[in-house]
C-alpha cells in the first residue's frame, strides 16, 4: 500500500513541477498547451505533450518507487527473528502474542483425538491462530 501512496505523492509533485515551470517544449509562450504533432510547427505542436508526460510519469514513478523503496526499509526483519519480532508487536499492541517465544509449536493434528471416531474433521486451533485462518485436520486412514 505504502508503494502506491509514495508513488502516487511523486507523481503529484512531479506534474505540480511542470505545471510551475512550464517548459516551451510543452507549453507557448502564452501559457497554453501545445497540441501533439510530429513534424508540424513547432510553435504550436510538439512531439511531448503534457497529457504524454502526464501517463510516462506515472508509470515511472512507481518504477522509481519499487526501486527505491526496498532500499530505504529496515534491514534487521529477517527469517530468523520474525518469532521475536511477532512476540514484540503483540507486546506492544497489550495482546496475546501468536507465538509464544519458548513454544515447541505441538499443533492439535500432532495430539492423538481421544473418543473421536475415523474420519472427521477437526479444527487445529494453532494453526488457525498463527495463519489467521482457520485450519483442520482429517482424522482417519486417507483423505476423501
Amino acid at each position: 500500500m505504502w508503494t502506491f501512496i509514495i508513488s502516487g505523492a511523486l507523481y503529484l509533485v512531479g506534474v505540480a513541477v511542470v505545471l510551475v515551470l512550464k517548459p516551451s517544449f510543452m507549453f507557448t509562450p502564452d501559457g497554453t498547451w501545445k497540441e501533439f504533432g510530429i513534424g508540424q510547427d513547432p510553435s504550436r505542436y510538439t512531439n511531448f505533450p503534457f497529457w504524454l508526460f502526464c501517463l510516462v510519469w506515472a508509470v515511472l514513478s512507481y518504477v522509481i518507487v519499487l526501486v527505491f523503496l526496498p532500499l530505504l526499509e529496515d534491514d534487521s526483519v529477517n527469517v530468523e527473528n520474525i518469532e521475536n519480532v511477532n512476540f514484540k508487536k503483540a507486546k506492544r499492541n497489550n495482546r496475546k502474542p501468536i507465538v509464544e517465544e519458548d513454544s515447541d509449536l505441538v499443533f492439535d493434528d500432532e495430539l492423538e483425538a481421544k473418543g473421536l471416531p475415523k474420519g472427521y474433521y477437526v479444527l487445529n486451533k494453532k494453526a488457525s491462530r498463527i495463519a489467521g485462518a482457520p485450519k483442520y485436520v482429517y482424522l482417519g486412514e486417507e483423505q476423501p
